[in-house]
């Protein structure tokens, strides 16, 4: 088998290593059926062994009087895709019943959802070509219908969902411009990097998985050479073939073709887009596996709280054989229920009434307190504010540490998406065999909250403030300073042998007469005189940084006027 093959039918080791958490994570944040669908309630053995619950239906005659009761258990519709999944064996059991019916409290998407619109409550804002062709695809950047704003949304999205996700942007036939795409964690099957002759870590081998199905898996592949399109069949059918029929098919194995086209790139342009931290190439941190394991044991404490209910507030009827027959096996133990009991129970004794005895349930109220715990601990690990949080903190200065925390999170998420974005774009202008502007900027906000902005303003002057103190303190002794004129070229040569250089200009007076002064520059005789001093600045230096401050104040102010107008929303 060659090495290709070998490639695109294996997965990476760091992928059976985290795909359980990538699935637990997205099933978490979507919840609904695919939370449900994962199974990830604790299956006890009578879970499986006790009927769902029943309906009875009672048998009446013609004038309406009882005859017979017969039970009849609830069957919920179930889909090709449940099936497919493996739950449609339960159906009529506890266990598919507390599926059912178990609430799962998302918390998690109530988490993504508050970073993303903490993150794009303020379009970001770009400087870039005002073209057609931009503004087109501006409108629809993964012909779907996504713009730009939109499919970033997204990306933030489901980075913070997976810790990582995967951009791509391709340019296939007679399309006029690229397209960018998503890839999940999960799709992502494998990969390979390594280091060039100079040192820098590269992306070598990639393979996404772009369908799936009963017969056959297409796979695209991409290193720096080619871009392949995999149709892998199942190894033990000797007879299949790709349902694609194309003259360009080349058949590697009898269950692995593929369509090759050449990549003019020379790299394979899709890039690893990650939260916050990278774990592993391929990889990334994120607080959403941690907290979908403590909803995960919330779900499975709500499971609890419906068990408890279920078996302890329900009576479970005994009966003997013989009353068993009597009823005809058709017994209830609901209130109301006649129960035929053999006549000598009744011979010279009182009628007898059953009373049920329910255990108690002093352990629902352990179970909550546990949850309303875990509950709150998601919200500290999620670093979302809560009134709990206010009223327990014990000063306002822990409540500024937790904003401080969390406004450090919402400007990494914004520094890891321009600096993603910024690469997408450069592999977009590969396609298109442009180059990218010089003033090409993507800046996105980092206000945690309405205040943001205010203190933002409020280091501007702070940063402008000590700016003006250091110039006063250290500058001001520049603008002092003026090299000596001599008469003589020689005499300016010797002051400048004397502070240790060399050299002299000269400048012409008003009256005609020319004047020398040592160095070839007077920004040199600067430096030497501030080196005697112990400052080594001039105030050639000095004018640099002010024009530096000048515009990256200037760049940031016209940034945050932009973000927050109006009409550049989402």
């Amino acid at each position: 088998m060659s090495n290709f093959s070998d490639f695109v039918t294996g997965v990476h080791d760091l992928y059976d290593r985290y795909i359980d958490d990538w699935r637990l994570a997205v099933n978490t944040f979507w919840g609904g059926p695919e939370y449900r669908l994962g199974q990830y309630l604790k299956q006890y053995q009578v879970d499986t062994q006790t009927p769902a619950e029943t309906i009875n239906t009672y048998l009446v005659d013609s004038d309406g009087s009882y005859v017979s009761k017969v039970k009849a258990k609830t069957q919920n519709v179930q889909t090709s895709n449940e099936a497919r999944k493996g739950i449609d064996h339960l159906g009529g059991t506890f266990y598919f019943e507390k599926l059912y019916n178990v609430p799962n409290m998302n918390y998690i998407k109530l988490y993504v959802s508050e970073y993303n619109s903490m993150l794009f409550k303020a379009p970001p804002h770009r400087t870039m070509p005002n073209s057609a062709e931009f503004t087109q695809f501006m409108m629809d950047v993964d012909q779907e219908g996504s713009s730009a704003n939109e499919f970033w949304s997204q990306v933030d999205i489901m980075t913070t969902v997976y810790g990582v996700m995967w951009l791509s942007c391709m340019k296939f036939g007679d399309n006029e411009l690229p397209t960018w795409r998503m890839h999940d964690p999960v799709s992502v099957k494998n990969w390979e990097y390594s280091y060039d002759r100079n040192g820098n870590l590269k992306l070598t081998k990639l393979l996404i998985e772009l369908s799936s199905n009963e017969t056959e898996t297409v796979y695209r592949y991409m290193d720096s050479d080619v871009i392949r399109t995999v149709f892998v069949g199942d190894e033990d059918d000797d007879e299949y073939a790709p349902v694609i029929q194309d003259p360009d098919m080349i058949q590697e194995q009898s269950h692995v073709f593929y369509i090759e086209q050449e990549n003019p790139l020379g790299y394979i342009p899709c890039i690893p887009v990650y939260q916050n931290q990278k774990i592993y190439n391929g990889v990334g941190s994120t607080p959403t596996f941690d907290l979908a394991q403590i909803q995960r044991s919330v779900y499975g404490d709500m499971a609890e709280i419906y068990s408890t209910i279920a078996y302890s507030a329900h009576p479970s009827l005994v009966v003997d054989e013989e009353t068993d027959n009597l009823n005809n096996g058709d017994l209830g133990a609901e209130p109301g229920s006649i129960v035929r009991v053999p006549s000598a129970i009744g011979q010279g004794a009182p009628n007898y009434v059953y009373e049920f005895k329910a255990p108690p349930l002093t352990a629902l109220s352990e179970i909550r307190a546990l949850v309303d715990q875990k509950i709150e601990k998601m919200n500290q690990l999620a670093m979302i504010r809560t009134d709990e949080l206010i009223k327990a903190s014990r000063s306002g200065e822990q409540i500024r540490e937790y904003d401080a925390k969390m406004e450090s999170f919402i400007r990494k998420k914004a520094t890891n998406l321009e600096n993603a974005e910024y690469k997408l774009w450069d592999i977009w202008f590969d396609w298109t065999n442009t180059q990218m502007p010089q003033d090409f900027s993507i800046s996105y906000n980092r206000q945690y909250n309405t205040r943001a902005i205010e203190r933002e303003v409020e280091e501007i002057n702070k940063l402008i403030m000590v700016y003006e103190k250091y110039d006063e303190v250290f500058h001001d002794s520049l603008e002092g300073i003026e090299a000596p004129e001599f008469a003589t070229q020689a005499e300016a040569e010797a002051e400048a042998v004397r502070l240790g250089g060399s050299g002299f200009h000269s400048h012409q007076e008003e009256d005609g007469s020319t004047v020398y002064m040592p160095f070839a520059t007077h920004d040199e005789y600067e430096m030497r005189i501030n080196m005697q001093n112990g400052n080594s600045e001039t105030s050639a230096d000095a004018q640099e940084l002010k024009l530096t401050l000048r515009d990256q104040l200037r760049q940031r102010l016209e940034e945050l006027l932009n973000s927050t107008s109006t009409h550049n929303s989402l």
